[in-house]
């Protein structure tokens, strides 16, 4: 599930005080907290996104983001269409890796609003050579979940880079 792409100050930015938001108690009269909930189900979608790119699934792939996600590639431009983000996912596809998502590490948040939520962490991506030989690249990721009208969780957001 995880992409090469680059870091954006802005998306960083506010993706940072969506966690400082989401922490702490939820305030008094403010309705019941449901985020323990979400982030099981935020969870559940993630993987169901990480199976799909592991079965190189481009259409199951592309059904996980919203109809308005940005897909920040590392050495490329935004993906900010559905068109653009297919053509993104094709090159990422075509591309020899073995496994895209080894030894995933990451934490989900979710707003005390219980309609964002960001998972981060760390993953191995292996990549086979022509000759066959692997090489495993370390990567973080960030992805931002926005909660839809019928209460599935899709991303908004995504982008990782190679570890330094």
């Amino acid at each position: 599930m995880r992409t090469r792409t680059i870091p954006a100050i802005g998306v960083s930015s506010g993706l940072l005080a969506l966690i400082a938001c989401s922490q702490g108690n939820t305030p008094p009269g403010s309705g019941s907290d449901t985020r323990i909930e979400d982030a099981a189900q935020v969870r559940a979608a993630a993987a169901k996104w990480e199976n799909a790119i592991g079965a190189r699934n481009l259409d199951a792939i592309l059904a996980v983001y919203t109809d308005d996600a940005w897909q920040l590639a590392e050495l490329g431009p935004i993906a900010r269409t559905p068109d653009e983000r297919r053509a993104f996912w094709q090159a990422v596809e075509s591309q020899p890796v073995v496994n895209d998502t080894v030894n995933v590490a990451d934490r989900i948040t979710v707003a005390r609003s219980g309609d964002l939520a960001v998972q981060y962490g760390e993953f191995r991506q292996i990549i086979s050579d022509k000759a066959g030989a692997s090489t495993s690249l370390p990567q973080k990721f960030m992805n931002t979940w926005r909660k839809q009208a019928d209460g599935s969780w899709k991303v908004s957001a995504s982008m990782s880079t190679v570890k330094n």
